[in-house]
């Protein structure tokens, strides 16, 4: 039910957001040289490696200059920020979730240096496939250390069910829509266990 859910809403999304999927492009064209596309490996179901699809926000080469994405990111390019802050950025995923790598809803998938940083009981948030938008995501997103958004990831993999799936949707297009994702990292070390 689950991926029958994600296959059509996935569909339907990339229709109904045509217009600003070419927008995107436009924006991503105009501000600097290069693909329009950005692909990273990210860690999904059972650890399985898989492509990930965004639209590219940073300067060609803006890799090489560090991995840590801050709120005022110089490696930027001028009208990339307005793609993050309404997370346009974010729209190709829906390619992700129609080939199956990804779910609407489910725990973010991660980099390999912070899969590797967890341990067994935390890896259990690979047991669903990897969400566009989850449980974390809409309880302080970025702005939460690793082990606090793990424990989220881990209750939603407890709990999860269409219901809260639906509600999960319906809460990120509201803080999308009111400008409330936090989208900055927590402190130096986002590994850092949160204060009691």
């Amino acid at each position: 039910m689950k991926r029958l859910f994600d296959i059509i809403c996935a569909a339907l999304g990339l229709l109904a957001l045509s217009p600003l999927l070419l927008l995107a492009v436009i924006i991503i064209k105009r501000g600097s040289r290069g693909p329009v596309f950005f692909t990273q490996e990210r860690i999904g179901r059972a650890g399985a490696p898989f492509k990930l699809y965004k639209f590219r926000t940073m300067n060609v080469g803006a890799e090489q200059a560090g991995t840590v994405s801050l709120k005022h990111d110089p490696r930027v390019f001028a009208g990339a920020n307005f793609l993050r802050k309404f997370k346009l950025d974010e729209l190709p995923q829906l390619l992700n979730v129609l080939n199956g790598t990804m779910s609407l809803v489910g725990p973010r998938p991660t980099v390999r240096e912070d899969y590797e940083r967890m341990d067994a009981a935390q890896r259990r948030r690979t047991i669903v496939p990897p969400g566009l938008t989850g449980l974390a995501q809409i309880s302080g997103n970025t702005g939460l250390s690793w082990p606090a958004r793990i424990k989220y990831d881990l209750l939603y993999v407890e709990e999860h069910n269409l219901l809260l799936d639906l509600g999960i949707i319906v809460n990120t297009a509201w803080l999308i829509f009111r400008n409330r994702v936090e989208t900055h990292p927590a402190g130096d070390d986002e590994w850092a266990e949160e204060e009691k």
